[in-house]
């Protein structure tokens, strides 16, 4: 993409007066025109090239040096976001962990699944936050096999998403794919929006937990997620 069109080049030589102009620079739908993207709405179909020009727009008007190696940035971004960053939306975290369901052998049996890295974006600043979640349940009469609660865990993470609305949402869930005796979910993660911007705390993590049903009513059980959390 040329990222440089003749007008802006006239719109620069008058002293980048029409910098913002609705004409060069589209604007963000308002809630009465596109409405908001809840984590459980069905996904719009993506308009790569859309988007593909805002980034153009966006890259422009930041003031950027641009230079040969951002000729084909829109595009890259573009892709990057549609195939790898914002890719969960469309995708059911609970048809995932029902489509694996299999007879509990014993009811009770506590299973957690630990370590599962994952990387959101923050809808706030629309930078990236990455980490693992700890995903436990007690079995009531179904099992469920592993790879489809990292899965679910994507399916969910791969969006414009807080951490604290991811957490609930997985536990959400597993809750209702498997109707478990009760289920626990533990992220840990660093965010950019704090560690680049504002804070900029370095090191800090964000640790958020969702319990429900024998998770809610039994420390124990939380106190063992949290120590396989910790890894």
């Amino acid at each position: 993409m040329v990222l440089e069109p003749p007008a802006r080049e006239a719109s620069r030589a008058r002293g980048g007066a029409d910098l913002g102009n609705p004409r060069f620079l589209r604007r963000v739908p308002r809630a009465g025109g596109v409405p908001l993207m809840l984590p459980d709405r069905p996904a719009r179909t993506p308009d790569r090239e859309a988007l593909t020009r805002a980034i153009a727009d966006l890259l422009l008007a930041s003031g950027a040096e641009l230079d040969a190696e951002t000729r084909g940035t829109p595009e890259r971004v573009a892709k990057a976001w549609v195939e790898d960053l914002l890719d969960g939306y469309g995708k059911d975290p609970v048809a995932a962990l029902r489509s694996s369901l299999v007879p509990a052998p014993k009811k009770g049996e506590l299973v957690i699944v630990s370590q599962l890295d994952f990387h959101s974006m923050c809808p706030h600043h629309l930078l990236p936050y990455k980490g693992s979640a700890a995903v436990g349940y007690v079995a009531d009469r179904h099992l469920v096999g592993f790879g489809k609660i990292a899965e679910a865990v994507d399916a969910l993470s791969h969006r414009l998403i807080l951490q604290e609305n991811l957490v609930q949402r997985l536990c959400a869930s597993v809750m209702e794919a498997l109707q478990p005796l009760g289920a626990g979910v533990v992220i840990t993660a660093e965010h950019a929006c704090m560690q680049v911007r504002g804070p900029r705390r370095r090191q800090s993590r964000v640790s958020v937990e969702a319990w429900a049903g024998s998770f809610e009513k039994e420390p124990e059980l939380r106190a063992s997620l949290a120590r396989r959390a910790e890894g």
